[in-house]
């Protein structure tokens, strides 16, 4: 009788727990050089992001407004505040390619001899900068 009652309390307790937690980030794995790196976003954040097709012509989000959100986000940030943009990529999001929906991959580099000398970055096509790690080389 007790296993039953435990057993639902349990239930209810697992229910009610996750009734109040965000749901977890969409994981976008991605090759950027030789680095293995994850991008995460939420759902509704790629939502919120206009649609985009190639053949339609330009992105709506361009690259001086990418420029534009990268140094915001470097503002906010004083330890990146010597890292330059490397490359840039736009690229479909991983499992939203039905949608149209894109984002840009961006690298940065630091000066040579930096703890980290490169950081990665994702921003939607709504400007939202989306954070990315590297991981580590015992990872890959």
């Amino acid at each position: 009788m007790y296993s039953r009652f435990l057993g639902g309390l349990l239930l209810l307790a697992a229910g009610s727990l996750q009734a109040g937690h965000p749901p977890w980030p969409l994981e976008i794995i991605e090759r950027f050089d030789s680095a293995k790196v994850v991008v995460y976003a939420k759902e509704d954040d790629i939502a919120a992001s206009p649609e985009w097709r190639p053949a339609d012509g330009a992105p709506p989000f361009t690259l001086a407004d990418l420029l534009k959100s990268v140094a915001q986000w470097q503002a906010r940030l004083p330890a990146m505040a010597n890292s330059t943009i490397h490359t840039i990529e736009l690229k479909p999001i991983a499992h939203h390619e039905q949608q149209n929906r894109w984002y840009y991959l961006v690298q940065l580099k630091d000066k040579p001899g930096a703890r980290h000398p490169t950081h990665y970055v994702g921003v939607l096509l709504s400007g939202k900068v989306l954070p990315v790690i590297e991981e580590p080389a015992a990872i890959k």
